[in-house]
């Protein structure tokens, strides 16, 4: 059984989620979820302080939870020859793909930082290929296109302006940032704890980001939550967005291959639209619920088209 990184007793798991890579789609799609319910929270945040102080807090409540219960399991331990691959994954997973993107979210507004995060799928396939080489099935580019599809119609066509597209850009540079980070730490989970890559990165992240905040702050009139509504939100990007989210991202990635496992974050504006809807009283329309539709589709071709491959290739002679 696969051990979660948490000092906690882990029951066996029987049934229908009981390999390996169900375990694995099912903590994606948790990860999937928590994200979609961080940009309600980090939008309502960015509203009181600027955004690099908002990534710094939630790095460093995230980098002192993680680096403790790593550290008391004894899971720290990084070889000298990997040192610098953990500084990189740091800096682009979590300084430069979640700076970006809370600035280009801050520009750009959460509905089209869901849509242009939720690209990544597709270059996170093409990398799988060119890096790790995996091989993707023609189906499953189907099954990729069809949830992204999904991902437009739920979210529709945002207004545009100066500042949308300056927010575009930014977003832009966060998909291939967390695109980057989803391969390399892959790359780090064959030597490594799930904990331990996500420990080290968060630690990295914060001391990385560091210099951001403070000359954010220094130019803002509000440099940090005025409200407990405010530290709340803090609590929640920085616990679940972070400390939760991301060991789910990185753990599930152990037992599933990167363009499959990928299509899992297209659940994340979907969750996003329905939590504002929720939450801020917006309402759902038509287009949504077929969005919905389509990226459910899409997600269980990607799931499917896999399943299928490893048949055929466990069937062939060899």
């Amino acid at each position: 059984m696969v051990h979660s990184g948490f000092p906690l007793p882990q029951p066996r798991v029987e049934g229908v989620f009981s390999s390996p890579s169900q375990r694995g789609f099912i903590a994606l799609a948790l990860a999937s979820v928590i994200w979609g319910g961080m940009y309600v929270a980090s939008d309502a945040l960015m509203h009181q302080i600027p955004p690099f102080v908002a990534l710094e807090l939630r790095e460093a409540v995230a980098a002192i939870i993680l680096i403790s219960i790593a550290a008391r399991r004894g899971l720290l331990k990084v070889d000298r020859a990997d040192r610098l691959s953990f500084v990189g994954v740091g800096i682009i997973g979590f300084t430069t793909s979640i700076g970006f993107q809370f600035s280009g979210t801050h520009d750009a507004g959460a509905g089209l930082g869901s849509l242009v995060t939720a690209s990544s799928p597709v270059l996170i396939a093409v990398l799988g290929v060119v890096v790790l080489k995996e091989r993707v099935p023609p189906v499953r580019w189907v099954a990729i296109a069809v949830a992204l599809a999904g991902v437009v119609v739920v979210l529709g066509t945002p207004a545009g302006g100066p500042r949308a597209a300056k927010g575009v850009m930014l977003l832009l540079v966060a998909m291939v940032a967390w695109s980057v980070y989803t391969i390399w730490s892959r790359r780090l989970l064959d030597r490594y704890h799930a904990l331990t890559v996500v420990a080290v990165a968060s630690g990295v992240g914060a001391i990385t980001s560091l210099p951001l905040a403070i000359v954010a702050g220094d130019r803002s009139a509000t440099p940090l939550p005025t409200t407990l509504l405010g530290w709340g939100e803090v609590g929640y990007i920085g616990i679940f967005g972070m400390v939760v989210a991301y060991f789910l991202w990185v753990s599930g990635f152990k037992h599933v291959d990167a363009s499959r496992g990928a299509v899992m974050l297209l659940f994340q504006p979907l969750t996003g639209v329905l939590l504002s809807a929720a939450i801020l009283g917006e309402p759902i329309s038509a287009g949504t619920m077929m969005g919905g539709i389509l990226i459910s589709l899409g997600v269980i071709g990607a799931i499917l088209a896999g399943s299928n491959q490893a048949r055929q290739e466990a069937a062939s002679p060899t």
